[in-house]
């Protein structure tokens, strides 16, 4: 992996930043949350204190109508929309007060009659509501058979009918039986102490058909029923001695309780609501009694508001908020319930409060989180009669966490993208001196394998600084040493001269004397050995010699494909016994060099020498003279064994030599020739290359010469 991909890695390690921000943020966010209910906690308790302490509003929240079963009890919604008496649903279904139903089920031990297969249960659904000082109830029956109240009876109500049943402030209990001959207007009749026939004007209704069954609306005042109500429909259809109440009350059953909102009590509560705060007094059997303030609904965005839109400035855009639901929401809270639409309230935290626990929790409300504590009213002799529930949104606080999550959010990208970029900017910076410097490295060696003196040099205090000074002391020395091998031979061939002379002058006066057949036998070895060893003194002194006439040598203007066209005739007519065929291709024309033509002539002996060495039996050596764009190309290439790969470079080095043992029994090689091919071809300004041939037939010497004429002026 590249550095400066490494280097972006690790700049990803700012990315804990934002983790630690959120951690914080949500530490912070659980603090004010835990704040909220606390406050909400207090708020509740001070209006179950100010309840407590006053009789009239704790005597609206005590009492036993409260500790009925609530399944029996009849809730009352309070409601300021107007109404229209028609009979019909409209206005009820908008105020989204949900129904209780009812069904003609059997108790245990009673006989319905047995309907037909077209049949199908009586049900009735109640809605009652409050409007002032009026009662408002809207019943709704399914049933196949509507029977309507016959006046030639001569029954109270012969048909089928809704009965009210309450007690009155005297304790007399009293039944109204609303019914009507047909659709349209109802009739409200009752017995009074006497059991004498009373009509009722002051309760109105409606009375509409549909298509499963009946429905009516009825109004009145509210004195009438007191604090007991029991509403049921008798179903004329059954039997007629025994018709079939459908309700929450009996032929001879007492009417419960009903419920609903205590304007008083709502009066007091509501002194202690402020803005995005909900109050509520629960009944012991946890019906709604007070309900003042409201929650901060969420508000829709509208383009063409811009009252609106300017208090939207703050909003989040869509990645914001789904970053900050992804680092802040991940607790799941259970969704709050309506509790309106039924008037019963129920949870967890009442539950608890019901017990003497103060109690606190939060819900989910749409995107909005609501924090709510439940305190009990206590009497003063100690009873629970009921709680009073505290609700509010954690819009404020969300607005604090929301503003510090955008700030970390932009602080972070913005130092996230400066660490990332200034990392990347170093990482680039660092490769660039490591690819310079490898470069350098690369470079340091020619291809004649000479150690180059322009490795660059830093003056950087740094790591990078010190490898590149000490790569440059190394070459420095390996240059020195280099150099000193090159000398090397020159200094042994003059150094081991004198002693080698010595040596033979006393071998040849030793032939002079009488000497026995063994020791004859020695001095022969000994003048053999001389004779080698001052070969190989010649051969390093030619080397020298070769290099200092290099040095000295004078360049003219002359036909370099001339000279290699009579060359390679002359190279054909010397080869021994004709068993190597020296060969030119056509070569280039008019191939003009300035350049030395003794010095090319020796190039060319010591190559076409090195061919004929290693061609075998019948070989071949082909020279071709060839141009590029910028230079002449002198190609000499034989059959005959391959190249080392590894010892194509070092072919030309001094004393580097790759002849077999068979061909140096009566001569001396000591890679020398291929040497000074080099040192020739350099004074050129030019570059050799050995290689294999392509089809591996044998071995290819390519000389690459720079085109270029001299003028004279």
């Amino acid at each position: 992996m590249r550095l400066r991909r490494q280097l972006v890695l690790v700049s990803l390690l700012t990315l804990s930043l934002p983790w630690a921000g959120c951690q914080y943020i949500q530490e912070m966010e659980s603090a004010l949350r835990q704040g909220q209910v606390v406050a909400l906690s207090a708020t509740a308790q001070a209006v179950a204190n100010r309840i407590a302490s006053e009789p009239e509003l704790l005597a609206s929240v005590s009492g036993e109508r409260w500790w009925e079963d609530p399944d029996e009890q009849l809730y009352v919604h309070r409601i300021t929309a107007p109404m229209q008496l028609d009979g019909y649903d409209d206005d009820w279904r908008a105020l989204a007060i949900t129904p209780r139903y009812f069904s003609a089920e059997a108790e245990v031990g009673e006989t319905l009659p047995t309907a037909t297969p077209a049949e199908s249960p009586v049900n009735v659904s109640l809605r009652l509501a409050r409007k002032g000082n009026a009662l408002l109830l809207f019943a709704n029956v399914q049933d196949a058979h509507i029977q309507y109240h016959n006046p030639s009876i001569g029954q109270l109500a012969s048909g089928d009918h809704l009965r009210l049943r309450t007690r009155l402030p005297n304790g007399e209990r009293r039944d109204y039986v609303i019914r009507s001959g047909a659709p349209g207007d109802t009739l409200t009749f009752y017995r009074d102490n006497h059991q004498r026939i009373r009509q009722e004007h002051r309760i109105v209704g409606q009375w509409q058909e549909h298509a499963q069954g009946f429905q009516m609306e009825v109004q009145l005042p509210v004195s009438l029923i007191g604090e007991q109500l029991g509403v049921a429909l008798v179903n004329a259809r059954s039997t007629p001695l025994q018709p079939q109440w459908i309700g929450n009350i009996e032929a001879d059953s007492e009417p419960p309780y009903w419920s609903g909102q205590s304007s008083a009590l709502t009066r007091a509560v509501s002194v202690f609501t402020r803005d995005d705060l909900r109050l509520r007094v629960v009944s012991a059997n946890q019906w709604l009694l007070a309900d003042a303030g409201s929650l901060q609904p969420e508000v829709s965005y509208d383009p063409s508001a811009p009252e609106q839109n300017s208090d939207r400035e703050d909003e989040q855009h869509g990645l914001i908020r789904w970053l900050y639901r992804v680092a802040l929401g991940g607790e799941y809270l259970p969704p709050m319930g309506s509790y309106r639409a039924t008037g019963h309230f129920s949870s967890a935290e009442i539950i608890r409060a019901q017990q003497g626990v103060n109690a606190q929790g939060w819900y989910q409300w749409g995107s909005q989180r609501v924090g709510r504590a439940a305190v009990p009213i206590v009497a003063p002799g100690g009873q629970i009669e009921a709680v009073v529930v505290a609700e509010q949104s954690s819009d404020k606080m969300l607005a604090l966490t929301n503003s510090a999550f955008n700030r970390l959010f932009f602080y972070t990208l913005l130092a996230t993208a400066i660490t990332g970029l200034g990392l990347l900017s170093y990482a680039s910076w660092l490769s660039f001196r490591i690819r310079r410097l490898s470069r350098a490295a690369e470079s340091a060696i020619d291809d004649s394998g000479r150690i180059r003196d322009s490795f660059p040099q830093s003056r950087a205090a740094d790591e990078v600084g010190d490898l590149t000074r000490s790569y440059g002391d190394l070459l420095s020395r390996l240059r020195e040493y280099t150099e000193y091998l090159r000398t090397l031979s020159g200094k042994l061939s003059h150094e081991l001269r004198t002693p080698l002379a010595v040596v033979r002058s006393s071998l040849d006066n030793l032939e002079h004397e009488a000497l026995s057949e063994p020791a004859r036998r020695f001095s022969q070895r000994a003048q053999d050995g001389s004779a080698r060893l001052s070969n190989i003194l010649n051969a390093m002194s030619s080397a020298n010699r070769v290099e200092e006439s290099i040095r000295h040598a004078d360049f003219e203007n002359f036909s370099l494909s001339s000279l290699v066209t009579s060359l390679g005739v002359a190279y054909n007519d010397m080869t021994p016994d004709k068993s190597v065929s020296v060969s030119v291709e056509p070569a280039a024309e008019n191939a003009t060099l300035y350049g030395s033509p003794d010095l090319l002539v020796q190039m060319m002996d010591k190559l076409v020498e090195n061919a004929i060495d290693f061609c075998p039996v019948d070989g071949r050596i082909v020279l071709q003279l060839t141009a590029t764009d910028r230079d002449w190309v002198l190609s000499i290439g034989n059959d005959g064994p391959l190249l080392p790969e590894r010892m194509q470079g070092q072919l030309f080095d001094s004393l580097v030599s790759l002849r077999p043992p068979e061909h140096s029994q009566d001569t001396t090689h000591l890679g020398l020739g291929l040497h000074i091919v080099r040192l020739i071809v350099e004074f050129h300004e030019g570059h050799v290359i050995a290689r294999n041939r392509s089809d591996l037939s044998g071995v290819e010497f390519e000389i690459y010469l720079p085109k270029r004429v001299h003028r004279e002026r």
